[in-house]
């Protein structure tokens, strides 16, 4: 046998080795791989960028409470204050059929309007446009002349917060 013979019987005698089940098993094959770009006109360097990134800063910080043992312990996170007019929005009955329920909480003194928009964002109906004071509202609206059945959203408004809420007309 040539030297030759020898050599290549050889490695392929570690080729055989490496394949078989008892090697992958114990993790004895290993898989050397270099990829080159074979590309024409390729760039010869990559050249780094530096990029200057701002972290987000929320403009207020709720204030909560530390612990279940004293109600009026409170901690504040970062000294600001909540500053949203609305909250607490519900819509009832949600299919609605002949009347729409609107309750919200308005923390200041605020003008509202209460709009029906289709799904493509048309305004169909103004419901309400109105100075409103402080405090729990709760609206009543007829709709079931109005309203072809389909999907439709209402578009609360106080001041410079809408808040979108989708119902179902029957």
């Amino acid at each position: 046998m040539s030297a030759h013979a020898a050599f290549v019987t050889e490695n392929a005698m570690l080729i055989k080795e490496e394949l078989t089940p008892d090697s992958l098993k114990k993790g004895n094959s290993k898989t050397v791989s270099k990829i080159t770009d074979t590309r024409p006109g390729r760039p010869s360097e990559v050249k780094s960028v530096k990029i200057n990134i701002t972290p987000f800063k929320p403009s207020y910080v709720k204030t909560i409470p530390v612990s279940n043992t004293n109600a009026n312990q409170t901690k504040n996170m970062a000294g600001a204050v909540d500053s949203k007019v609305l909250s607490n929005v519900k819509v009832y009955p949600n299919p609605v059929s002949d009347h729409l329920n609107l309750s919200y909480f308005v923390n200041k003194d605020s003008n509202v309007t209460i709009k029906i928009m289709d799904i493509l964002g048309n305004e169909v109906a103004t419901l309400l446009s109105q100075r409103l004071s402080a405090g729990e509202q709760i609206n009543s609206f007829p709709i079931a002349s109005s309203l072809n059945s389909g999907y439709y959203f209402i578009r609360l408004i106080v001041g410079n917060e809408t808040i979108i809420k989708r119902i179902s007309v029957l």
